[in-house]
């Protein structure tokens, strides 16, 4: 790719297509120059409102040359087919985690990157996002000494997690399962932080509250995710989706209603991110007695949620311009899946009941 305007085009014209659809307009150095969406009503709103030439097969996006770029923003259980195809097709993809939800599409997609020479980007947004890369930045420099546990909480009022007739969320062949959906965004956190592999996982289902019937999608939550790594260093993330954190303004529940924070303690302090809220806390171990001592606070409240962590718009804009200027992405896809192998290995404990499970960083052979 040149220096000349990139351009994209866009799989998937449902919440996460329209909304990068909207970014993309607003300007910069991509320009969006299709859509494919197979839904009549959704194709032609997206025609009326950004201008762009659409399709209802993805084929035909994907074989249009002076597109550089795919935005992958299908269903997880079309991520594999769209990216296959558009990679096959000779185009640089930005595909919307998670990976896939198999092993099988998984090694499939890597294969038809290094067949293609061209590139693929897994969304794992939170790695590119201000706040989250601000704390590596901190762990990096040696702040808190050597990162040893992290503890990250996952507390909602459980709106936006009810079933829907129609929904694809709402089946487990299609979502894949909790760990895939959503908790695949933590493990490769929990990765990104200690900068060392994950060992083993024990993933703990949580009691049926309100049962699966109305209120959940396809699967069930978990209450507790430890992930072992090596020299006894853990990880462990907290779900509960029944519990809204602090009072939020009408519709704005699932945004504000719920707690989002990590911690990391180290061998010489700790720090505590609260996501939502925009701050940063590091803190001091000092004395011979080990005192905890806040040192400072870093506030980035005037920054909007999404730049600080979940920046899918700034992490495809990033990607798109190394394409063009010949740089290696932030993310590789092979690094993306070794956080999909946790993320297999999580599914596996769950579903055996909160069993303890070796992470297997080996793909099946296509």
């Amino acid at each position: 790719m040149d220096k000349r305007k990139i351009k994209a085009g866009i799989v998937g014209f449902g919440r996460i297509g329209k909304g990068e659809a909207e970014d993309l307009m607003h300007g910069g150095e991509i320009e969006l120059v299709g859509i494919a969406e197979p839904e009549n009503g959704r194709r032609k709103a997206a025609e009326e409102e950004y201008g762009v030439k659409t399709y209802s097969d993805y084929r035909q996006l994907c074989e249009q040359k002076d597109i550089d770029v795919i935005y992958n923003a299908t269903p997880n259980f079309m991520h594999a087919e769209v990216a296959t195809a558009a990679l096959k097709s000779g185009k640089y993809v930005f595909s919307e985690k998670p990976f896939a939800i198999t092993k099988k599409d998984i090694a499939a997609m890597l294969k038809a990157e290094k067949e293609s020479g061209k590139c693929l980007q897994i969304d794992f947004e939170m790695r590119y996002s201000l706040q989250t890369r601000r704390i590596k930045e901190i762990i990096d420099a040696g702040e808190i000494g050597e990162p040893k546990n992290i503890l990250f909480n996952h507390i909602t009022g459980g709106k936006g997690f009810e079933k829907k007739e129609g929904d694809w969320h709402s089946d487990p062949a299609k979502i894949g399962g909790y760990y895939i959906e959503e908790g695949c965004h933590r493990l490769d956190i929990f990765r990104f932080y200690m900068g060392i592999e994950i060992e083993e996982v024990l993933a703990i289902p949580a009691p049926e509250l309100r049962g699966r019937g109305k209120w959940h999608r396809g699967y069930r939550e978990p209450a507790s995710t430890v992930c072992f790594f090596p020299g006894e260093k853990l990880a462990n993330l907290i779900t509960i989706q029944h519990r809204a954190a602090v009072p939020a303004p009408a519709g704005r529940e699932n945004e504000m209603g719920h707690e989002y924070n990590v911690s990391v303690a180290g061998s010489d302090g700790s720090l505590r991110a609260d996501f939502w809220n925009g701050y940063i806390q590091i803190f001091r171990f000092s004395g011979a007695g080990g005192t905890t001592c806040l040192d400072r606070t870093e506030s980035y409240k005037d920054l909007p949620d999404k730049v600080l962590h979940h920046d899918s718009t700034g992490f495809f804009r990033d990607f798109a311009g190394r394409m063009r200027d010949g740089k290696p992405p932030l993310m590789s896809a092979s690094d993306s899946w070794k956080t999909m192998a946790c993320v297999f290995a999580c599914e596996e404990s769950f579903k055996g009941g909160g069993t303890r499970v070796k992470v297997d960083y080996n793909l099946p052979l296509i």
